[in-house]
């Protein structure tokens, strides 16, 4: 399931808000894949069980790794070149989701649109040449703050990436995660994320 879904559009002219107006915080960007798979990275990175996948996934690859060795001296070459490639893939899952992703994204109207983001006190305003949507922080459920940008929660598997190198001016990752600590429960991340 893709978590970026783009919100139901309301019928709204582009540009009804004023994005220089006192308190609107404007990000924009182009929704690209990679822009997906960077949204896709940190909604897995907030996974509360990902500590227990990563050494399930461990525990899983070094049982290959040892089936694939006693293969070889069976020998069974096919059954360990296969066992030797489920180890591989183990450690990287998040890789083979982030192509699926992609490739599905790819099909959407929404890659590579424009998007313009309104932050102000009232709300969340999306923007782009397929749609206009307005929701009120009630129709969120948390923020995760990350060191590059912010990550809002519109339910369990529905979000939006704000990068702070999209936002309008120099004081914008201040102002975003001022305002979204004011709205929102927050989190805060603080080095890398996880896969």
């Amino acid at each position: 399931m893709n978590p970026y879904d783009p919100p139901l559009a309301e019928s709204h002219e582009i540009g009804d808000v004023d994005s220089s107006s006192v308190g609107t915080i404007t990000s924009q960007f182009s929704f690209t894949s990679q822009h997906l798979v960077d949204t896709l990275t940190r909604f897995r990175s907030q996974h509360s069980g990902r500590r227990l996948w990563r050494w399930f996934r461990c525990v899983a690859a070094l049982i290959f790794v040892i089936v694939a060795i006693v293969g070889l001296f069976i020998p069974q070459y096919f059954a360990s070149a296969f066992m030797f490639a489920l180890a591989i893939f183990a450690f990287f899952p998040h890789k083979i989701d982030d192509y699926l992703a992609t490739r599905n994204f790819r099909k959407s109207p929404h890659c590579n649109a424009q998007q313009i983001i309104h932050l102000s006190g009232d709300g969340f305003r999306a923007e782009s040449e397929i749609e206009q949507t307005d929701l009120k922080w009630a129709a969120f459920s948390k923020a995760v703050i990350f060191h590059d940008g912010v990550l809002l929660y519109r339910g369990p598997k529905m979000v939006n990436w704000v990068p702070d190198a999209t936002l309008d001016s120099a004081d914008g990752p201040f102002r975003i995660r001022k305002l979204v600590a004011e709205k929102l429960p927050t989190n805060h991340v603080v080095n890398r994320i996880d896969r």
